[in-house]
């Protein structure tokens, strides 16, 4: 980490005595966890506003920011108790973030290699694949789809919006008919993903996405965000598919099996109506 050593000492030792100070006043009347929450939310805000009065002229608001992040996730992960020296702390925390972060992209990478790969009769009969988003890339440089130049419009702007799409060839004539989301965990960076998603509903497409992991499913905030209702007017896929962490189908959130069978049998029914009439393929269109 090159970041000033008086300077993270300063934040260093801002952070840890605000963090004492309102630990023991929290611990009086909160329980141990949430002495700790209060307390940590004390430090940060203690000497984020310290350390711009003190560093404002000579350290950028992005360093201090920076550097109040590295004190905060070491005070959290105590490397000391796992006997790591303090003189090599700031490197092992990078290095074991480093690792996550790698981790996120790749996992997430094998998921969406694995719903591409997905081996179904019923796709292959209907000549409908599910393509990786490079993929899409490619076909649109080399004018391989037959959807309207708005269409194309659409789908370059979108870029990385989303992780799949979904195609079909009917006489040899290829064009996409939907968007797929694919997410190890829901939770990542899904209320901007429903904007996305929104987008793709509007532009007539059919939008659906795909979890590894749909516990957050279980949660009002996010059946309301898929299905509308709460602070959402409207739903915000039309499918949303979870192979584990939920217990049942609930509305647009469907529990699906290894194979995606359900989620297959959809996106059929949404190439169905997309041929057939797509100004019905609003966000208000469902395969049920």
């Amino acid at each position: 980490m090159n970041i000033n050593s008086d300077y993270l000492s300063f934040c260093k030792n801002t952070y840890t005595r605000t963090w004492n100070e309102a630990y023991l006043m929290e611990g009086q009347k909160k329980n141990p966890q949430a002495a700790k929450l209060a307390a940590q939310r004390k430090a940060i805000d203690t000497t984020l506003v310290e350390s711009l009065l003190h560093y404002a002229n000579t350290v950028s608001e992005a360093e201090i920011w920076k550097c109040i992040s590295l004190i905060h996730k070491l005070h959290v992960a105590s490397l000391s108790d796992f006997g790591v020296s303090e003189s090599v702390q700031a490197d092992v925390l990078e290095r074991c973030l480093s690792a996550q972060q790698s981790w996120n992209k790749s996992s997430g990478h094998s998921f969406e290699r694995y719903i591409a790969s997905i081996d179904s009769a019923r796709l292959q009969e209907n000549e409908i694949k599910i393509i990786l988003q490079s993929d899409l890339t490619k076909m649109i440089r080399k004018g391989s789809l037959t959807n309207t130049p708005d269409d194309i419009k659409g789908l370059n702007s979108w870029g990385k919006d989303f992780d799949l799409y979904a195609i079909q060839s009917i006489h040899g004539d290829v064009h996409v008919f939907g968007c797929i989301q694919s997410k190890t965990s829901i939770r990542d960076r899904v209320g901007r993903d429903v904007t996305f998603s929104r987008n793709a509903m509007e532009g007539l497409f059919w939008s659906a996405a795909i979890t590894l992991d749909g516990s957050f499913l279980n949660m009002d905030e996010f059946k309301h965000m898929v299905n509308g209702g709460g602070s959402y007017s409207m739903n915000g896929w039309h499918g949303m598919y979870a192979m584990a962490g939920i217990p049942e189908n609930n509305g647009r959130i469907y529990k699906v099996n290894d194979t995606l069978d359900l989620f297959v049998l959809h996106a059929v029914k949404a190439a169905k109506q997309f041929i057939a009439d797509r100004r019905m393929l609003t966000a208000s269109w469902t395969a049920e």
